[in-house]
């Protein structure tokens, strides 16, 4: 016995429920939960046009092309929430109070070892030296939305701004990959170059961007075009060298500096910028204007102490007291006996003192003295001391946070109305001309042999000539001079 279909007879008078044409939705508007009560106008007669029930206020003649039917409402603009949802940062993430730890096995220290010997997984300790140093990882691996700008800036040379620059992009090209670039902005002849670990041949500089600037900084411009004038190291960051020419009737200044971040942008996400000594120079004013953070090595000398309080007191005065307040001084103590060493120690609390009374700065952060650092030779950062890495780190994981402090309190640059023009490179200096011959003295003059006196001559018409004689030359048997660089 067959059971019947329920489904297969055709049923005109099904009555359970409305039938729903799909075609005649329309999507509502975001109604307030606590709506006012409507007031009722007694005189009409109850009736209204179909077509205006989709509007529960506003203008009724506001009418949108509907093609598609998707109703009056679904096309009119969204109107904001009735109810306020704070925003979350997703950044807080990152922070040290609620991050979790990284529970991998310990590899430093006596917990190393111990894993390493019996193949233990034991995680490092909180407070290690290790936990931290995987917390400032993550952090420097934190999300940094835009293009980031920071300076490392001195009026003193051998500062270690050079060295500074480099350890720093290294760290952020490390722990973040590509998209770091350290640039040299001095105006000539700058050392980041020089002091990088990989350099390419042939060295191309800041003028062969600003040759092809237009086209580099173009709608249709490649990233990895930028890559061909940029040198790239093993620590996945780049370096973009000064311009090695003295002979050059002009440098790098602020319309070029403008160019180049233009381009630098455009194609990378942070920008390390290694400045000259030159406070009233336009790149340096140009780099510190432009930054939104300001790293300043301090060796704990008498000097540079002084040089650094004028600077920021210049900086102040020019109106951007703001980078002061967030600028990083990395103070370092110089190797030296003992009264040395405590008189840069209170060289540095005399500092904290200063620094006070000019409002204060973000923060004072000691790093280890890098023997490699004051060699002048290329700084290869793998053969860099551990204690001098986790500085470093430490470091640039604070740049990070307040680096993502900056960029969410302002709204994200996703559009640059400045498109730079090519520049023409300098020409070389004219030569000098030639200098004029040199009179020759008198003496030197070569003279003719002196004539033989005969006495039946008659002198009174001619007399002869007075014999030459050559200057007095110092006798040969004194000593040789020493020389003091044998």
């Amino acid at each position: 016995m067959s059971i019947p279909d329920p489904y297969s007879e055709h049923r005109e008078n099904y009555e359970a429920e409305t039938a729903v044409d799909l075609r005649k939705q329309r999507l509502r508007r975001q109604s307030d939960p606590n709506p006012e009560p409507a007031v009722v106008d007694e005189d009409t007669d109850g009736e209204h046009d179909a077509g205006t029930d989709a509007f529960d206020d506003g203008d009724v003649n506001e009418v949108f092309a509907d093609p598609y039917q998707v109703g009056q409402d679904a096309l009119a603009a969204n109107e904001e929430p009735a109810i306020d949802i704070p925003a979350e940062y997703g950044g807080r993430d990152f922070d040290s109070e609620t991050a979790e730890l990284d529970n991998r096995p310990a590899l430093w220290g006596l917990r190393g070892r111990v894993n390493a010997a019996l193949g233990l997984t034991r995680p490092p300790l909180p407070e290690s030296a290790e936990a931290r140093f995987r917390q400032s990882v993550r952090r420097v691996q934190q999300p940094l939305p835009g293009c980031m700008v920071v300076s490392v800036i001195g009026l003193k040379g051998d500062a270690g701004k050079t060295s500074t620059t480099t350890a720093l992009a290294n760290t952020f090209g490390t722990h973040r990959g590509r998209g770091v670039v350290a640039w040299d902005a001095c105006e000539n002849s700058g050392t980041l170059g020089h002091r990088a670990h990989r350099t390419t041949d042939p060295e191309l500089g800041p003028w062969d961007i600003l040759e092809n600037a237009r086209a580099l900084a173009s709608a249709d411009a490649v990233s990895g075009t930028l890559g061909h004038y940029l040198r790239l190291q093993p620590t996945h960051d780049e370096v973009l060298a000064s311009d090695s020419s003295t002979s050059r009737q002009s440098g790098i200044g602020w319309d070029e500096c403008a160019a180049l971040m233009a381009v630098l942008r455009r194609h990378r996400d942070l920008i390390i910028v290694d400045t000259g000594n030159n406070a009233t120079a336009s790149n340096w004013q140009w780099a510190v204007q432009h930054s939104d953070i300001l790293v300043i090595p301090l060796p704990l000398r008498r000097d540079m102490a002084i040089l650094t309080m004028n600077m920021l007191d210049g900086i102040i005065a020019r109106g951007y007291e703001h980078l002061v307040r967030s600028a990083l001084i990395l103070t370092v103590v110089l190797p030296g006996d003992k009264d040395s060493v405590d008189t840069a120690l209170r060289l540095e609390g005399w500092l904290e003192k200063e620094f006070e009374a000019i409002g204060g700065v973000g923060r004072i952060m000691r790093v280890p003295y890098e023997p490699k650092f004051a060699s002048g030779e290329r700084i290869r950062y793998q053969e860099l001391g551990q204690a001098t890495v986790e500085a470093y780190t430490n470091v640039a994981a604070e740049i990070a946070d307040r680096l993502a402090d900056r960029a969410y309190e302002r709204t994200a640059e996703y559009a640059d109305a400045y498109a730079p023009q090519e520049f023409t490179r300098p020409s070389q200096a004219e030569r000098r001309p030639p200098r004029r011959p040199y009179s020759l003295p008198p003496h030197s003059i070569p003279q003719p042999a002196p004539q033989s006196y005969d006495a039946d001559a008659d002198y009174d018409r001619h007399p002869p000539r007075e014999q030459w004689r050559p200057r007095a030359v110092p006798p040969r048997d004194q000593p040789p001079r020493e020389d003091p660089f044998r």
